[in-house]
């Protein structure tokens, strides 16, 4: 089932944040859209899967908004 999911990611910085982020979550789900809004720190994720412990895994501490 498709969800979209939002999290605060205070350790995103820069783009290559983003795109380790973006590569950790399209590991889960190819077919995932992530919008990321650095300013902010957030990231919103719609798909399939357990997006926390993708960005966790991608060395990021995430939390739910």
């Amino acid at each position: 089932m498709t969800t979209t999911q939002n999290f605060h990611v205070p350790d995103m910085d820069c783009q290559s944040c983003v795109r380790a982020i973006t590569e950790a979550v399209h590991a889960q789900d190819a077919s995932a859209k992530i919008t990321a809004d650095l300013a902010a720190k957030r990231v919103q994720i719609t798909g399939t899967g357990d997006f926390a412990a993708a960005i966790k895994e991608a060395g990021f501490t995430a939390s739910r908004d």
